[in-house]
């Protein structure tokens, strides 16, 4: 779904005309855009920004240079990608730091993982991955390292904490 400060009507409209396969919501008062901070207040609008949301309702990934000529294909691929990631991170790397990532008792010195997406950026999550020597860089192929980095960027904090993940 997208979320737009325009009227219905015109979402709808624009949904028939582009034949989009997904609904537009209309936040007229801006309550959404605002809440999930993505209000241009110059312009009275909202930036254009995507948040891929699990079924949770926490914010996984962060998309904040969106190419309206290619973001439903891009979007698809970050999809597929966060899948893939949560798949290998399942496999390799939720027995010591949990499903969550935020287990640090399983095995001694294991640090939590949740929020990491808001301290190191996908390289610097690769990099430190291998560093760590747990999983050997030859393990992965480089498109299945990226793709581990996506989904582990994107493994929340504790909820309640106050850097929760959700809007």
């Amino acid at each position: 779904m997208a979320v737009s400060f325009r009227a219905p009507e015109f979402n709808r409209d624009l949904c028939a005309k582009e034949s989009l396969n997904f609904f537009v919501l209309s936040d007229t008062d801006r309550s959404v855009i605002k809440r999930y901070g993505v209000y241009d207040a110059q312009n009275d609008c909202a930036q254009r920004v995507t948040f891929l949301l699990d079924k949770n309702g926490f914010i996984r990934r962060i998309v904040r240079q969106v190419n309206p000529a290619t973001h439903g294909k891009d979007l698809v691929e970050l999809v597929r990608r966060w899948q893939l990631g949560e798949s290998i991170y399942r496999d390799l790397c939720a027995r010591c730091h949990g499903a969550d990532g935020n287990a640090t008792d399983l095995y001694p010195n294991t640090k939590p993982l949740g929020g990491i997406g808001n301290r190191m950026g996908d390289d610097e999550i690769v990099k430190a991955t291998i560093a760590s020597g747990f999983v050997h860089e030859m393990v992965l192929r480089k498109e299945e390292w990226q793709a581990l980095a996506v989904f582990v960027s994107g493994l929340p904090l504790l909820t309640g904490d106050k850097h929760d993940a959700r809007p």
